[in-house]
């Protein structure tokens, strides 16, 4: 009766709207009209669908067995409410559990049972991440990452027929975030992610964003706020790739993303829980490849070691280097003329390239010819090229078919960090700032649908044998 019913409103709906489009002839207003009213319809149709199941008892016997290994004893049906299509908060019937009521008789120092203890077990099997539909969260969760804002988000939302405040958009982004960070690391892989016998770059740079932390002592005579500090930090980012046999990134394989707000040790930690997720040991080659930071190449090695990998290469980016090879073509002497100082800067990068650094030395000693200048360039020239000269060998780089640059870091920095978390004006709070990096990065990277099937399965899994 209740689908003959929804029909029914269906046909109502289309005649109205109809008529309605013979007087404005506006089909703008035709669209909005009839898909505003479809989600409503919908959502009327599968409310009690949803509760139909959760109210049949073969379904809470088998949320029972669930529940019991979790400490949870049935307590009844409750109302209560969840989100579907349009952001609207629905009440609905469903299965109840809480935490065992000790047989024992309570003693003095006994606990109370604390608010919010029991859950609604059969919305987590069904698919619902915080009372809210994985599809309406998702949608939520795009803008959000999206969005220069919250509010904007809201706004975008509100015309595609969702409505939801800002508070509610921020706390359904952060449930889904609750769900998935546990599982960081394998939550965002699929079946299809294999690199036996094939070659994997991993690149690794850093961004800045502004962390908000408040500030301590009394709040200030006359201001309504605490106030706080907004410090420039630098999340680490990283890019894992497999690299075709032409030493080419593979477009048949997603890349995979992720930024952390902690230290370069965390950072590194987090890199071994995706390598060791993808068995990265049967790799053919584990190539890295960053700029000259000192911090990055005492971890790589130890990493590779820890892995098993047989066979790693660490590469500083080509483009970092030619960028400090200039800082010592400026050390040229100001009388140079333009076409020498280019022809010199070309024979030099040339040397940079074929890894003839005795050359480029005896040149720069050659051309630079103030001796302030020449100790200046001669210093640098010592503490990232020859320190890091055997990450150098570019040509013997790409004759293994080795790629030599990082533009897939710098690409993901800007996408992940700069277009959304370093806008003007913006501080995050370090728990927001983690989670958006998670998230926008797993968004950017093509594995959107791979992360929410993946927190659907593990919840599933919970629900059954804890």
């Amino acid at each position: 009766m209740k689908l003959v019913s929804t029909v029914g409103g269906i046909r109502t709906l289309l005649a109205e709207a109809v008529a309605d489009f013979q007087n404005h002839q506006n089909v703008n207003i035709l669209c909005e009209q009839v898909r505003n009213g479809l989600f409503v319809l919908v959502e009327a149709f599968l409310v009690p669908v949803i509760e139909k199941v959760l109210c049949d008892p073969d379904f809470l016997s088998e949320l029972k067995v669930g529940a019991g290994k979790m400490g949870l004893r049935f307590n009844g049906y409750r109302p209560s409410s969840i989100r579907l299509l349009t952001g609207t908060s629905v009440s609905i019937r469903s299965p109840y559990f809480s935490k065992a009521v000790s047989k024992r008789r309570p003693g003095p120092k006994s606990k109370k049972r604390q608010n919010g203890t029991g859950r609604h077990f059969g919305f987590d099997y069904l698919g619902f991440i915080g009372r809210c539909s994985t599809l309406l969260a998702s949608s939520v969760v795009h803008a959000a990452l999206l969005c220069p804002s919250f509010e904007i988000a809201r706004r975008t939302l509100e015309n595609h027929a969702i409505n939801l405040n800002v508070k509610t958009i921020r706390r359904i982004t952060m449930n889904l975030a609750q769900e998935a960070m546990p599982l960081r690391g394998r939550v965002s892989l699929c079946d299809t992610d294999r690199v036996g016998g094939k070659m994997v770059l991993v690149c690794i740079d850093g961004g800045r964003l502004r962390e908000r932390r408040p500030k301590r002592g009394r709040k200030p005579k006359g201001q309504k706020r605490q106030g706080y500090h907004a410090e420039w930090k630098e999340p680490i980012q990283f890019v894992i790739n497999i690299v075709d046999t032409d030493g080419t990134i593979s477009q048949k394989h997603l890349p995979l993303y992720d930024a952390t707000m902690g230290n370069i040790d965390a950072a590194f930690d987090l890199l071994e829980v995706y390598l060791r997720e993808l068995n990265i040991s049967k790799a053919k080659r584990l190539v890295f490849c960053c700029d000259g930071a000192r911090s990055y190449w005492k971890r790589t090695g130890p990493l590779a070691k820890r892995l098993g990998v047989s066979s790693h290469y660490e590469v500083i980016d080509y483009t970092h280097a030619k960028q400090n090879l200039h800082e010592i073509v400026d050390k040229l002497p100001k009388r140079t003329p333009i076409k020498k100082r280019n022809r010199i800067a070309e024979s030099w990068k040339s040397l940079l390239w074929d890894g003839k650094f005795k050359d480029l030395r005896k040149e720069i000693i050659k051309h630079i010819t103030y001796p302030k200048r020449r100790k200046e360039a001669l210093a640098k020239f010592k503490n990232y090229f020859m320190r890091n000269r055997n990450r150098m060998q570019y040509s013997q780089f790409s004759s293994l078919r080795i790629p030599t640059g990082s533009g897939c870091v710098e690409s993901a920095i800007r996408r992940v960090i700069n277009l959304r978390m370093k806008s003007p004006g913006i501080f995050w709070k370090p728990e927001t700032s983690e989670s958006m990096l998670f998230l926008r990065s797993q968004l950017l990277s093509g594995r959107w649908n791979t992360l929410t099937d993946n927190i659907f399965k593990q919840i599933r899994s919970l629900c059954l044998c804890h």
